[in-house]
């Protein structure tokens, strides 16, 4: 019986593991540089990127204000489909004070910012991109760069983005990336939102119910291996 039970914990230990591991890859990023929108004297949406060193531009949106980063940088980011954000894997992401709440308005902001500029670059001071800033670092940065007109547009981007925080679900946002850089020390890079190479992980309930059918079977087969064997074991 104890035999049985050890199996049966290291295996569901292994099923946690595989889950955790199962929503995120490790993905190389090459910075190429920024589109050239620019407000308050620094770059925003889109910056031009490179992943895994696939064919094609991806453009992305920075989320922390307080890192620096230069054309031809490379470095190594865990990329989080945002359909798999839940209480546990957001604590590994730049922000974890933010919360899945939090993350998931930055994904609001990030596509509202998106369509804004694949409608003529309707925003063209990225002023979506200075509310997820905002946002994520807990303290309003874009007060000291921008003009007042355009910090009253940007609380008002934050206003909707909290207003439908209530209602947003990691599932309406399959489509979005979270790269945060695996080296997030004072000196390293930014964490960015994209539509980029991550796919959605199963359903956590999904995981679930492999993992018990899996146990369940590792365990029946244990005691009847266990019944057969007893004659021969004390």
């Amino acid at each position: 019986m104890k035999s049985t039970n050890l199996i049966i914990s290291s295996f569901a230990l292994a099923m946690l593991c595989a889950g955790m591991t199962a929503s995120a890859s490790v993905v190389a990023m090459d910075y190429i540089g920024p589109e050239g929108n620019n407000s308050g004297g620094v770059y925003t949406y889109p910056y031009n990127f490179t992943l895994n060193s696939s064919p094609g531009t991806y453009q992305l949106m920075c989320d922390d204000f307080t890192h620096m980063i230069n054309p031809g940088d490379s470095w190594n980011a865990t990329a989080l489909n945002a359909s798999s954000l839940d209480s546990s894997n957001v604590l590994g992401l730049e922000f974890p004070s933010a919360g899945v709440t939090g993350y998931l308005e930055a994904c609001y902001l990030f596509v509202e910012e998106v369509s804004a500029f694949n409608a003529s670059n309707s925003d063209p001071e990225g002023l979506y991109n200075w509310a997820t800033w905002d946002l994520l670092t807990g303290s309003d940065v874009s007060a000291a760069h921008l003009s007042p007109a355009d910090e009253i547009q940007v609380q008002s981007y934050l206003s909707a983005a909290e207003a439908a925080g209530s209602s947003l679900t990691p599932s309406q946002f399959a489509n979005v990336d979270i790269y945060t850089p695996l080296d997030m020390s004072s000196g390293g890079p930014q964490e960015f939102f994209g539509y980029g190479t991550g796919t959605p992980a199963p359903e956590p309930s999904t995981l679930a119910l492999l993992g018990i059918g899996a146990v369940g079977l590792l365990a029946r087969r244990t005691a009847a291996r266990g019944t057969a064997g007893s004659s021969a074991h004390t």
